[in-house]
């Protein structure tokens, strides 16, 4: 067996140094990225890393250049000598040593003849820099592309970086890619998130335009609506509008999907509805030259059902639709229910009536059939429609939400706008901590006076 000889101590010396010199290293390298860990910005990641470099390495000149392979350029995006920051905007023809890192994409150190070498490159020196005695520049690459440059420069001496500081200076490079490559990938992102949010906010300053500015408060009666949508637009919708002969029009509705495709059908439906139920040309008027409740509902209906089904019907898009007329003298509501849940007409003892479907959706069939049905409100009683997004609601563990739990603060003789105020935090109460899933829509309308008699049969 061969006689192991222990290490002489300048030999012990040399591999304690060492063994110290790749400690420091590695320490520097998790610092840098925990750095990098703690920063998303591009440029607060060059400044970063530049400000490490000159730590660790001492020298005059750092420099971090990102380069544009289709142009054929750098940009200094980090520039200090001598502890001053140099400022040189802009994009710059890429010259001298930096071709060649780009080129071999390797790293490239230059320790004698510097400014001998530099000139014959035609690399030109920065307005109030020093032609350096050794400089070393390393190559950023990300996806097996140069993005740019990492450079030291020593002003004072030759030969003042080692094989040591190359690999090191390319660890770190090596990092910093990967960082800004996530940076950038992340602010691309947040640049497309701010774009989409302020698409979405114009889409919801316009399809508020579509919601009546204020709601008809007629003598003897109050209205109330409220819409809470899910996402940045809904695919709910109500309305509430004056017609010729003192009545008022109810409209609550919901768009089937979500978003966007829902948002302009509903700014659709809403238009036609409102539109054709005053356009007095396509209804029939009765001998006495009045324009009834049900030739409008058919009409409108019928119009707008048609409509989508005929122009829009490869999209697949319809709507539940309440649509009520409500007479103020007679205290009637004319109504046509589009596949929609039933509204609840409300007295002080409980739910009175539901007014159920009439009808199916509306632009799922064209030439569907949707009969015209009548209901009388007597004083005190209350109208309550509202869309899925009430019944559907889920808390965390699934539970829906009941309805009934509603009608004592229904049949309150709180004020309308409270009582759907108070609806609605009871519906956020239940769902709590889980995400709302549908728009929630509530109308309410109620009598205040006796006009009437108790029942009116179907126009």
């Amino acid at each position: 067996m061969a006689e192991r000889t222990l290490p002489s101590e300048a030999e012990f010396s040399e591999l304690s140094h060492q063994l110290a010199q790749r400690e420091a290293e590695l320490q520097i390298i998790n610092s840098v990225q925990l750095g990098l860990a703690e920063h998303l910005s591009v440029q607060s990641i060059y400044d970063l890393v530049g400000d490490k470099i000159r730590d660790i390495f001492q020298v005059q000149v750092v420099m971090i250049s990102t380069y544009d392979k289709q142009t054929e350029t750098i940009e200094h995006r980090y520039a200090i000598e001598n502890g001053e920051r140099i400022y040189a905007p802009g994009h710059h023809p890429i010259r001298g040593f930096r071709v060649w890192v780009v080129e071999t994409r390797q790293p490239v150190l230059v320790s004698e003849h510097v400014g001998e070498l530099a000139a014959k490159l035609g690399q030109p020196t920065l307005p109030g820099t020093v032609t350096p005695k050794t400089w070393l520049g390393v190559p950023m690459i990300v996806n097996d592309q140069v993005t740019g440059i990492l450079s030291l420069q020593d002003i004072e001496k030759e030969h003042a970086f080692d094989d040591g500081v190359v690999l090191l200076l390319q660890t770190l490079a090596a990092s910093m890619s990967v960082a800004l490559e996530n940076a950038r990938l992340w602010e691309q992102e947040h640049l497309y998130r701010q774009a989409l949010e302020r698409e979405f906010e114009i889409g919801r300053e316009i399809q508020a335009g579509f919601l009546p500015e204020s709601i008809p408060q007629p003598k003897g009666w109050e209205i109330a609506a409220l819409l809470k949508s899910a996402r940045e637009v809904a695919g709910d919708f109500y309305d509430v509008f004056e017609l010729p002969g003192g009545k008022i029009g109810l409209v609550v509705a919901d768009v089937c999907d979500k978003v966007l495709g829902a948002a302009l059908f509903m700014t659709l439906f809403r238009s036609l509805l409102r539109a054709a139920a005053n356009i007095d040309f396509y209804t029939h008027n009765t001998p006495d030259g009045t324009y009834t409740s049900k030739a409008r509902l058919e009409n409108a209906v019928s119009l707008t059902n048609n409509y989508i089904a005929e122009t829009h019907g490869r999209t697949g898009m319809f709507a539940t639709i309440f649509f009520g007329i409500l007479d103020l003298q007679t205290s009637t509501l004319t109504y046509i229910n589009c596949g929609h849940l039933s509204p609840l007409l409300i007295d002080q003892h409980g739910v009175k009536q539901t007014l159920g479907p009439t009808g199916p959706a509306l632009g799922a069939v064209r030439d569907a059939e949707h009969a015209v049905h009548q209901v009388h409100m007597d004083h005190g009683d209350l109208l309550f429609a509202y869309t899925d997004g009430l019944t559907e609601a889920e808390n965390s563990a699934d539970q829906i939400f009941e309805l009934n739990s509603l009608l004592p603060l229904l049949a309150s003789s709180a004020s309308l706008a409270e009582i759907l105020r108070q609806a609605l935090e009871r519906v956020e109460a239940h769902v709590s901590e889980a995400n709302q899933f549908d728009d929630i829509t509530m109308l309410a309308v109620r009598c205040l006076n006796g006009v009437g008699v108790s029942f009116l049969k179907t126009e």
